[in-house]
C-alpha cells in the first residue's frame, strides 16, 4: 500500500497531532509558501493540490498551505511538511512562513 501524499494527508496529519487540543490546528496569521521548479507541473495533478493554494507568479509554481498552529515549537516543520505532501526536496526552490495576507478567514472567527 502506498503512503497518501499531497494537500490531504499534510491536512490529515496535523489535524490528528492537534485532536487532543481543544483549538483549532491552523494558526491563522502564517502560511508556509514553497516556490517550486517548473519541472514539478508534470506531477501537479498527482498531488491534487487545490487551485486555491497553488498558483503561477513570475513564471514560477508556488504553493500556498495553512500551518500548524505551534509550527515554532515543531523541530523541522518544513521538513515534515515537504515529506507529508510527498514533494521530493529538490523540486523546492525556496520555502518560507509568511504572513498571511487573506482575512477571510480572520472575519469568520469574530
Amino acid at each position: 500500500m502506498s503512503q497518501s501524499k499531497g494537500t490531504q494527508a499534510y491536512k490529515e496529519y496535523w489535524e490528528e497531532q492537534a485532536s487532543f487540543m481543544d483549538q483549532a490546528p491552523w494558526n491563522l496569521q502564517k502560511i508556509l509558501k514553497l516556490t517550486l521548479s517548473n519541472d514539478f507541473e508534470n506531477n501537479l495533478e498527482e498531488f491534487k493540490f487545490s487551485n486555491h493554494s497553488i498558483s503561477k507568479e513570475n513564471e514560477q509554481l508556488v504553493l500556498r498551505l495553512k500551518v500548524p498552529y505551534n509550527y515554532f515549537d515543531l523541530d523541522d516543520f518544513e521538513l515534515k511538511a515537504i515529506e507529508l505532501l510527498g514533494i521530493d526536496s529538490n523540486w523546492v526552490k525556496n520555502m518560507s512562513l509568511e504572513n498571511l495576507k487573506c482575512t477571510h478567514s480572520l472575519k469568520k472567527q469574530k
